[in-house]
């Protein structure tokens, strides 16, 4: 068996085969991966171990300093040494040459809705990473080839008209050009076919547009909902579930997340039209599935969503009795109760929802709710200021998250209860002041931490939503955030180093530290100095998850005699 050296052993290949050869050539070339071929310089490790050492960059430690330093050497999957210290550590090393390149802590996206994105219908193929309509065809194409006749390529959920430089998304003529029926789900931007799709659409009924356009929305209304459902219907499997799910994890390793927080999606018992529906039950099957067989490329948190509309919270007091918050292992755990405590998406502030408010606090569970509006913001910390009155929650580290509207006044009384906030949220979002209020937040000194909360409605590409958290603006230039938009520095110590807070684990989402897990992201720019139009495009030439190398562009130069020599230690 060869064994990683945190512990996460696979047996007859390496684990960097599973996991870059497991899941598709498609999420490889997604990317622009050149080949497996490691990147590295290896002095031959012994047999009682060897290390990972990075020299030759600028490395972030994400420290409230931003400390850059050159080097780290890596040891069972933790960093052990930084700085000269690394070098002077002793141990033999595969030694990686970053050549100057900028390195970050591994990017935490500390609430999405990655687990709707793993459980897609067809061959899904992400495209947050392509910003123009020839590309995004050119992708298509190149999937096609390894995608069987007759079955769909999708995009659903994460993507966005707004991100190409045409303002649209493509339509029927050029999405013709890929020799597979497509369908492409914006929540932003509509739906859109190519003839192959319109054909297999119309047989069902389903009415497409001359264009390939189809009326509705992504609620799961007209011919969208007949048309997404269909496909769930038809091309939906458990094969397709894991394949799709870990296509995912390798594509977002590509952009340089480590960790999704996963916040669930609207419980439906069957297939159903909307966008952000799935069975709760089931919907984690895949992740699950290759945990057990330990080919996760990075660390999956997961929050329980529960929908009661009854005062008696039958769910959620089910789920409190049944389940474990903070269970499972490095790669896989739970969290706690979000993205609402009952109620539903609008019932902030309810009767049921403080019930079900209650309930948490009772149970000493951690709680997390969203906030969209003016106002749900002070009915959800009003309300935490009532329960808190009967079930002390100020150690309980309660989250609201999105805030786009929160005030100075509210966030010190949230701060006040011992809570925290989660910010990023609006690339792709229309309209003035947009928030959140970064500055107001940051200056208050709350807990804060970066997300997404992409997937579904918007997307989940760091790159896009830390351009407009640096520049207040969406991504067709529009400026939403007056005021407010923050430096560089912080957006990405948000996105990296101040999550472990939220993820209640030490050694996680703090940064380049001794003693935490080796998470980290070789960048292909220097997001610190770029010019704002370049930040869009940012990617990970090599992404390393607990020392295991997940992500590698084949960018950075192979040594003489090969990579294999080094690495198997790893995993890889």
């Amino acid at each position: 068996m060869a064994k990683s050296t945190h512990g996460r052993g696979v047996e007859g290949i390496s684990r960097r085969g599973l996991i870059i050869g497991g899941g598709a050539a498609a999420a490889a070339a997604t990317l622009g991966a050149a080949s497996p071929a490691m990147a590295a310089s290896a002095d031959k490790p012994t047999d009682g171990g060897g290390d990972l050492l990075l020299v030759n960059g600028r490395i972030h430690l994400g420290d409230e300093h931003d400390t850059v330093v050159g080097e780290v050497r890596i040891r069972d999957g933790r960093f052990v040494a930084l700085g000269k210290d690394a070098q002077k550590a002793g141990g033999q090393a595969t030694r990686i040459d970053l050549g100057g390149r900028t390195v970050i802590p591994g990017i935490v996206d500390s609430h999405n809705h990655i687990v709707l994105v793993g459980n897609r219908p067809g061959y899904h193929e992400l495209l947050e990473d392509v910003f123009t309509i020839p590309d995004a065809v050119a992708r298509l194409q190149a999937r096609a080839a390894h995608v069987p006749a007759g079955q769909f390529i999708t995009t659903v959920g994460p993507i966005s008209a707004m991100q190409f430089r045409e303002g649209r998304l493509p339509n029927l003529t050029e999405l013709s050009a890929v020799n597979r029926p497509v369908f492409l789900e914006a929540a932003q931007g509509g739906v859109v076919t190519n003839q192959l799709g319109k054909d297999y659409f119309e047989s069902k009924g389903i009415a497409v547009g001359a264009t390939g356009t189809l009326s509705g929305s992504a609620f799961g209304t007209g011919a969208a909902g007949q048309a997404l459902l269909a496909l769930r219907q038809d091309f939906l499997t458990d094969d397709s579930r894991e394949r799709t799910t870990l296509g995912a994890l390798q594509y977002y390793a590509g952009l340089g997340i480590t960790t999704h927080f996963d916040s669930g999606a609207f419980h439906t018992d069957e297939p159903s039209g909307a966008i952000f529906n799935e069975n709760k039950y089931t919907m984690h099957k895949p992740f699950l599935a290759l945990n057990r067989a330990q080919k996760l490329p990075v660390r999956l948190r997961v929050d329980f969503a529960e929908e009661d509309m009854d005062a008696s919270v039958p769910q959620l007091t089910q789920r409190l009795k049944d389940s474990f918050p903070f269970f499972g292992n490095d790669m896989l755990r739970t969290g706690a109760i979000g993205e609402w405590t009952a109620g539903g998406l609008t019932g902030m502030g309810t009767p049921v929802w403080l019930e079900g408010t209650r309930a948490v606090a009772k149970a000493r569970w951690r709680n997390e709710n969203h906030s969209l509006t003016t106002a749900d913001f002070k009915a959800i910390i009003d309300g935490w200021n009532q329960v808190n009155q009967e079930f002390p929650i100020t150690d309980l580290r309660w989250v609201v998250a999105h805030v786009p509207f929160i005030t100075a006044e509210y966030v010190q009384k949230l701060k006040g209860l011992g809570g925290g906030l989660k910010v990023g949220w609006g690339a792709v979002r229309s309209g003035a002041l947009q928030g959140p209020p970064y500055r107001t937040i940051l200056s208050s000194g709350i807990p804060t931490a970066y997300h997404s909360d992409g997937g579904d409605i918007t997307v989940i590409n760091p790159w896009l939503n830390l351009y407009t958290m640096v520049t207040g603006k969406n991504l067709r230039g529009d400026l939403i955030n007056e005021g407010q938009a923050i430096s560089r520095v912080d957006a990405i110590r948000l996105a990296t180093s101040t999550s472990s807070w939220f993820l209640q684990e030490d050694d996680l989402g703090d940064g380049i530290k001794v003693g935490n897990h080796a998470d980290l992201a070789v960048l292909d720019r220097d997001f610190f100095s770029v010019p704002e139009s370049q930040i869009t495009g940012t990617k990970s030439v090599l992404t390393i998850v607990g020392g295991d190398i997940v992500h590698d562009a084949g960018v950075l130069p192979a040594p003489r005699g090969g990579w294999e020599d080094g690495l198997h230690r790893y995993g890889h």
